[in-house]
């Protein structure tokens, strides 16, 4: 589709919903949507419940206000690294407190993404199977990677949440995000969630609560209530969004 299209001169349909879960006794993630921006984050937060909350919030904040500064997406997370390890230092959430982070820009039919650590993002076309555009930074993604695991395997690893990558987590100068972009065109679906989703249900059961709700906000709302019915054993926040 050409930029001129009137369809991608509108913004997108969007729906965002977070909840605790039926296991945690609070909410660690943390997300954004600034369509003004073209801007829309999600964070998962570690570091219990005196660290992992305040990271992922420094985290969504500092993304938000680097990119209304004209900072590009890797190095907002960048941005977001360093001011989780200030706050930490001084004496704010808890020592060696960090998050996950991905974040979405999308400029008329062009999307761009920047991840650190293993929240997702995943894309769903008309008739198509449900498409994980970033990667995990995880031990168990890299065993997959080297062929010492399956991925069905790698769901039920008993190190499955430990990371390779994490905003403020690493107490380096700078964190590497990954980073890719694509198009999307009218019908598209672009999804945002941290593990709290993917960790209860299949590629295939998102992919199909999505396609079955039609709209950004029943859909966002069947994803996490299929999660919890999965046992809810994580926090769990989506967002959604259709061309």
């Amino acid at each position: 589709m050409k930029a001129s299209d009137p369809h991608l001169l509108q913004p997108p349909e969007f729906a965002c919903l977070s909840e605790t879960g039926l296991v945690r006794t609070r909410n660690e993630d943390a997300y954004a949507a600034q369509p003004e921006l073209g801007l829309w984050v999600v964070a998962d937060g570690m570091g219990g419940v005196a660290g992992g909350a305040v990271a992922s919030a420094i985290a969504v904040e500092t993304i938000v206000d680097e990119v209304r500064r004209g900072v590009d997406l890797t190095e907002a997370l960048n941005g977001a690294h360093r001011a989780i390890l200030d706050a930490a230092a001084a004496g704010q959430g808890s020592p060696g407190m960090g998050t996950t982070a991905v974040a979405l820009r999308l400029d008329r039919n062009r999307y761009e993404l920047a991840w650190v650590g293993d929240s997702r993002a995943y894309s769903l076309q008309p008739g198509q199977r449900l498409c994980q555009l970033t990667r995990d930074h995880s031990v168990v993604q890299s065993l997959v990677d080297q062929g010492l695991l399956s991925p069905e395997q790698a769901g039920s690893h008993p190190y499955r949440h430990q990371l390779t990558r994490a905003l403020g987590g690493f107490a380096t100068p700078a964190i590497d995000a990954d980073h890719v972009s694509g198009d999307w065109s009218r019908g598209d679906w672009l999804l945002l969630c941290t593990d709290g989703l993917n960790g209860e249900l299949s590629d295939a059961e998102i992919g199909g609560l999505i396609q079955d709700a039609r709209a950004p906000e029943p859909a966002a709302q069947a994803l996490v209530a299929a999660a919890l019915e999965q046992g809810g054993h994580d926090n769990v926040t989506v967002i959604l969004l259709r061309c």
